[in-house]
């Protein structure tokens, strides 16, 4: 076995090799590496082959800067497997790359999220000296939805208030549009949002690029010319993803959002997709700081109250530099305070 960079050339193979095996994500698509390159000091795509030049596993991996000049790498639910193949073996070289790399780049950590939730990586993680990590880099828990059957049959199986209030907004005048030139008006909206739910998060240039990824769709909420809610979607492979949510609370009572999902949802069927996930949800008796999702779960919830719950093993990192790391999470904790 080897392991090298892709190149430009291998776009389509790249694509085509983490949409046809278990647990290909965008995160780890040819375009979201196209968009990480925008937003990141440094993304590598790796390959790992055969003797035969067939491709046994791909990962997207990026260099994530952190205070006081120090870095991490990071491979957001990657490594992908080819199925059917020594996923163990395999996972090995990788690792021996992974070792260099972090060596090369004088990173304090390498941190993952595997594609699975099966237990039997985290015994592997634990063997190669892999730890849990504190915080999740990508939610651990999400509901995804099976969208195949009809329209009826969708609305059938959502709790009844939120077959209601999706009419609703219908009928109090709320109307959808896809726009992704409309930078400005989800930005003003996520501000308002941000500071009514107290979180920081990305910063207007990182949204403004994200916005021009092929793979992005923004869908704005509008009542007589005003926009009231707004979703960025990733429509990749055979999933949409709700990936980002933004909403006017002056105007809640016309529950904007609800229909803004229903139509992203019928959007994605048209395009022959297949699942809707919604990105992220609080397992059910969650304490801490997941317990703050409860609204947003009860909400995704409402879309399908019986779906099951997926679980994945959530963030591990393999430390580098421990003394190093010790020291800006000590620094860093002590200055937030």
């Amino acid at each position: 076995m080897q392991v090298r960079f892709a190149s430009e050339k291998e776009k389509n193979n790249w694509n085509e090799f983490v949409y046809s095996n278990q647990g290909g994500s965008f995160l780890q698509s040819w375009e979201w590496s196209e968009f990480l390159l925008q937003v990141k000091p440094k993304v590598w795509r790796v390959i790992i082959e055969n003797n035969n030049s067939e491709w046994l596993a791909v990962c997207v991996i990026y260099e994530q800067n952190m205070q006081l000049g120090q870095s991490i790498i990071y491979a957001p639910r990657g490594p992908i497997f080819k199925d059917k193949t020594d996923q163990e073996k395999v996972f090995n070289i990788f690792l021996k790359n992974i070792n260099n790399l972090a060596e090369q780049e004088k990173s304090l950590s390498f941190e993952m999220d595997l594609p699975t939730g099966r237990n039997k990586w985290t015994k592997m993680l634990v063997e190669n000296n892999f730890q849990k990590t504190r915080k999740n880099m990508q939610p651990r828990h999400t509901l995804i939805l099976d969208i195949r059957a009809d329209e009826q049959e969708l609305l059938a199986q959502m709790h009844q208030k939120t077959r209601y209030n999706i009419r609703l907004a219908g009928k109090k005048g709320v109307t959808v549009v896809h726009d992704n030139d409309r930078f400005k008006d989800f930005l003003d909206l996520f501000e308002k949002t941000k500071k009514r739910q107290d979180f920081s998060y990305y910063s207007s240039g990182y949204f403004k690029k994200l916005l021009q990824c092929p793979l992005v769709k923004l869908y704005l909420a509008e009542m007589n010319g005003k926009v009231i809610a707004a979703n960025i979607m990733i429509f990749s492979g055979d999933t949409a993803i709700y990936l980002f949510g933004a909403s006017d609370y002056e105007y809640r009572k016309f529950m904007a959002p609800h229909l803004l999902q229903w139509e992203a949802i019928k959007k994605a069927q048209k395009q022959g997709l297949w699942f809707y996930d919604f990105w992220g949800v609080a397992p059910e008796g969650e304490k801490g700081r997941l317990s703050r999702w409860a609204g947003f779960t009860r909400f995704k919830k409402g879309f399908s109250p019986k779906a099951k719950i997926t679980e994945y093993l959530g963030t591990y990192e393999k430390v580098f530099s421990p003394v190093k790391l010790g020291l800006y999470r000590f620094l860093r904790k002590t200055f937030k305070k």
